[in-house]
């Protein structure tokens, strides 16, 4: 009995570690910074919700001139003083993250050794100067993955509705882009240039015009590999286990 059973288990957990290496995000987390007090907050410090860091990151002109600035703040949506900034998106509701002068937030995740994904988050941008409809930038989404490569991809900015204010609308994150792990995560803008070429770089600044906002960004974290031993120690335990009980059965 035990030169037959053991083939199979050891294929079993062959197959449970082989699987580790692709497994599911299944923790799902949404940051929707209702935790947060509104504030303005520097490039270089961050703030934290559900596990997860986020890092205020310099404009590229900025970082390369030493520059230190306010690029990120928690605003109310449901506050109308809260937002000072001509251009303010609507459709919030409640807090919303909002990322300014060319700025960027740089997620991570350092309770977990296994990495994150992005599921889904809604995003707007916030114009520095009353504008006519139109597109002027684009969201910027940049992570490292559990490999180590450097992954992005570019989402168009919601439109504005009736009143000519932009509007929060939901990303259309393609399979592929969602179907990476990462260890971190920036999130920034560009703008159109003369040449319709979205840019925000120190060739090419932004001149404080790349801002954004975003809320509801879901995060999933990839559960640590014990538990998914444990798992399949269970099921392989409890295999044996009815095996044993058939064999009796049929004594």
């Amino acid at each position: 009995m035990n030169q037959r059973l053991k083939p199979r288990l050891g294929a079993t957990m062959f197959g449970l570690i082989a699987s580790l290496g692709c497994a599911a995000p299944v923790l799902a987390d949404t940051i929707n910074f209702t935790p947060l007090a509104p504030a303005v907050y520097e490039s270089g410090t961050a703030i934290s919700q559900a596990g997860y860091n986020m890092l205020f990151v310099e404009s590229p002109a900025g970082a390369a001139a030493n520059v230190v600035s306010g690029v990120g703040s928690v605003l109310d949506g449901n506050d109308p003083f809260s937002c000072d900034i001509i251009g303010c998106p609507a459709g919030a509701n409640g807090n919303y993250l909002a990322i300014l002068n060319d700025g960027g937030v740089q997620f991570t995740h350092p309770g977990s050794l296994n990495g994150f994904a992005l599921s889904g988050l809604n995003f707007s941008f916030i114009s520095p100067v009353p504008v006519g409809p139109g597109d002027y930038g684009q969201l910027v989404l940049t992570g490292t993955n559990w490999f180590g490569q450097t992954v992005s991809t570019s989402l168009a900015f919601p439109g504005q509705n009736n009143n000519g204010q932009f509007q929060f609308g939901a990303a259309a994150l393609d399979a592929a882009f969602r179907g990476n792990v990462f260890t971190s995560l920036t999130i920034s803008a560009c703008i159109y240039d003369v040449n319709n070429v979205c840019s925000n770089s120190v060739d090419s600044p932004a001149f404080n015009q790349a801002q954004f906002a975003i809320d509801d960004v879901v995060l999933n974290a990839v559960p640590e590999p014990a538990s998914f031993l444990l798992a399949g120690l269970g099921l392989a335990a409890l295999g044996v286990s009815r095996r044993r009980a058939a064999r009796s059965t049929s004594l």
